[in-house]
C-alpha cells in the first residue's frame, strides 16, 4: 500500500500526463509554465549581466592599477623607496598571487591636431604587462627607449598611427614641464573609455629620470684621476668616498671631494655616494663601486640607489577568489611605518558604487517575476481544481481527507513549476552563450564604459537564487490549494452526474 506522500504524488503524475486535461485547461497550464520558463529565462540573464558587468569593470580597472596599490604616507611625497625583502615578503603572503613596482606621471600629449591630458604609465620587465598583452590593437609591447603605446582613441584623437611621432610634456619632477619626441609604437583599447582617454605607456626609466626621485652618480675617468658627477639636485651635492673590505665598506668617509687621483685609489675598491646637500629636497642617494679589473683598468657600476631604487608605488595582485579586506589588512600589517595601503574600492569609488547600485536592479528583477510566477501559478491550479471537482469529490468519498487531497494539487503545482524553471534555464543560458561567443548585444561605451554586454554566470549564486525562488513559488502553492477543501463530496458528485 502507498504511504500518503507517495499515493498523493502518483495522483498528481497521472494529472499531469499527456491527455488527462481538458482542452479548455491545457493552454491555462502552458500559459503558467511559459510564464514561469520567462520569469527564470530572464532571472538568468540579469544575473549573468550584472555578474558580467562588475567583473568586466573590475578586471579592467585592476589592470590600470591592481586589487591594491602601496603608496608613501605622505601625500607630498609621490614615491616610494623599493626594498626587495618587502616585495618578496609580500609575494610569499597567503592570498597574494604576484608584486610588482608602478611608475606613474602626469604629461601633455601634443601632435599637429591638439594637444590632450594623459597619465603616462612606466613599462619595464618588473613591472604587470596583464593589460597590454590582452588588449594590445596594434604593435608591440616591447618598447624601445623613445617608443610608447597610446589607446585607440588617444591616437584617434591626435590623428597619429603606428610609426608617427609626437611629443610628450612630463609634468613635474626638477626640470618642470619636460618635452620628449616620442614615436608610437604600439596602440591598446580596453573599451573602458574613461580609462582609455586617460593611460598611456612609455619606458619606465623616462619616468624615473624625470620625477628627480633620485641622484644620478657618474665617475670619469680619466688618465690621471676619477671625477664623480651628480645629477638632480638643485643645490651642489655631497659626494663620499668609502674605502671598501671584506666585509663590506668603511662607514666614515676617507674623501668628500669629487676630484680624486688615481694615484690616492690604488690598492682599493671604493664605494662612492653623493646626496642632496639640503634637507628640503627629497632625493634618495646614489652609489657607485669603483674597482680595477683584471688588466688593470679602472671601471665603475652602479652599487644601488639613486632614481632607480624609487617607484611610485607597489601594485599588489590578489589570488582569484582571495577576500579583498583580509588580504589588506594583512598587506597592511607587512609593510614599515611610512607606507600606506590604497585598495581598488577606493582608487576608483564612483565606478563600484554604480556596480554596486546594479544588485537593486537584480533584486527587483527577482522579486517581480517571482510574483508573476506566484500568480501564474495559482491562476493555473485554481483552474485545474475547478476543473477536477468530481476527482476530488469521489477521493473524498473513498476516504482520503482535505490534507492528502492538497498535496494532490501541491504536486501537481510543484511538477508544473519544474518544468517551468527547467525550459526558462535552458533558455536562459543558451541565450548568455551566445551572447557571450558573438558579443551581438552592443553598448555604448560612453554611457556604459564597456562596448559589448559582458556577460558571466556565477552558478553557485545562480543556484542559491534558484533554489530560494522555487521554494518561495511552491510554498505559495499550498494557499490555492485551500480551494480543494471547500469542495464537497456530495456535491461534486452531484454535478458529475
Amino acid at each position: 500500500m502507498l504511504k500518503r506522500s507517495a499515493l498523493s504524488r502518483k495522483i498528481a503524475s497521472r494529472l499531469a500526463a499527456p491527455g488527462s486535461s481538458t482542452s479548455w485547461s491545457r493552454p491555462v497550464v502552458q500559459i503558467a509554465t511559459t510564464g514561469v520558463a520567462v520569469g527564470m529565462a530572464l532571472i538568468v540573464i540579469a544575473t549573468s549581466v550584472v555578474h558580467g558587468f562588475q567583473e568586466e569593470v573590475k578586471e579592467l580597472v585592476v589592470g590600470f592599477g591592481s586589487d591594491i596599490q602601496i603608496l608613501n604616507a605622505d601625500y607630498e611625497d609621490q614615491k616610494i623607496i623599493r626594498s626587495q625583502q618587502v616585495e618578496d615578503e609580500l609575494a610569499t603572503m597567503q592570498g597574494v598571487e604576484s608584486v610588482h613596482p608602478f611608475y606613474t606621471m602626469p604629461g601633455i600629449l601634443e601632435s599637429s591636431a591638439g594637444v590632450k591630458g594623459v597619465m603616462a604609465k612606466g613599462v619595464n620587465e618588473e613591472t604587470s604587462s596583464l593589460l597590454l598583452n590582452r588588449f594590445l590593437k596594434d604593435g608591440s609591447i616591447n618598447l624601445g627607449p623613445t617608443d610608447a603605446i597610446l589607446s585607440v582613441e588617444q591616437a584617434r584623437k591626435l590623428e597619429i598611427g603606428i610609426g608617427n611621432r609626437f611629443t610628450l610634456y612630463l609634468v613635474g619632477g626638477p626640470a618642470g614641464v619636460r618635452g620628449r619626441t616620442l614615436k608610437l609604437a604600439g596602440t591598446y583599447q580596453t573599451g573602458l573609455l574613461e580609462y582609455d582617454n586617460e593611460f598611456m605607456f612609455l619606458p619606465a626609466a623616462m619616468i624615473q629620470q624625470t620625477a628627480g626621485w633620485g641622484m644620478e652618480l657618474q665617475l670619469l675617468v680619466d688618465s690621471a684621476a676619477v671625477e664623480a658627477r651628480a645629477f638632480g639636485s638643485r643645490k651642489s651635492p655631497v659626494v663620499r668616498w668609502h674605502r671598501m673590505t671584506v666585509d663590506g665598506f668603511e662607514a666614515r668617509p676617507i674623501w668628500t671631494q669629487s676630484l680624486v687621483t688615481k694615484e690616492l685609489l690604488e690598492g682599493s675598491d671604493w664605494l662612492v655616494t653623493a646626496e642632496t646637500g639640503s634637507n628640503e629636497e627629497r632625493l634618495h642617494p646614489d652609489s657607485v663601486r669603483l674597482f680595477q679589473d683584471a688588466e688593470g683598468v679602472w671601471q665603475w657600476e652602479h652599487w644601488g640607489g639613486g632614481w632607480a631604487a624609487a617607484a611610485s608605488g607597489l601594485e599588489v595582485f590578489m589570488d582569484p577568489g582571495a577576500e579583498l579586506w583580509e588580504v589588506e589588512h594583512r598587506v597592511y600589517q607587512s609593510i614599515p611605518i611610512g607606507l600606506r595601503t590604497q585598495t581598488v574600492l577606493q582608487q576608483a569609488p564612483e565606478m563600484f558604487t554604480w556596480l554596486g547600485m546594479l544588485d537593486l536592479n537584480v533584486e527587483i528583477i527577482i522579486g517581480l517575476m517571482v510574483l508573476i510566477s506566484i500568480i501564474n501559478m495559482t491562476s493555473a491550479l485554481l483552474i485545474l481544481i475547478l476543473e477536477r471537482r468530481p476527482m476530488v469529490g469521489m477521493l473524498k468519498a473513498l476516504g482520503m481527507n482535505d490534507g492528502r487531497v492538497m498535496r494532490v494539487f501541491f504536486w501537481q503545482a510543484v511538477r508544473i513549476l519544474g518544468r517551468g524553471f527547467l525550459w526558462g534555464n535552458l533558455v536562459g543560458m543558451a541565450l548568455v552563450v551566445v551572447q557571450s561567443a558573438t558579443g551581438w548585444v552592443t553598448l555604448n561605451p560612453e554611457a556604459y564604459y564597456l562596448d559589448v554586454v559582458p556577460v558571466r554566470i556565477d552558478f553557485a549564486f545562480l543556484g542559491g537564487v534558484e533554489l530560494l525562488t522555487f521554494g518561495m513559488c511552491a510554498l505559495m502553492m499550498w494557499l490555492p490549494s485551500l480551494a480543494s477543501t471547500r469542495i464537497h463530496p456530495a456535491e461534486a458528485l452531484r454535478i458529475n452526474r
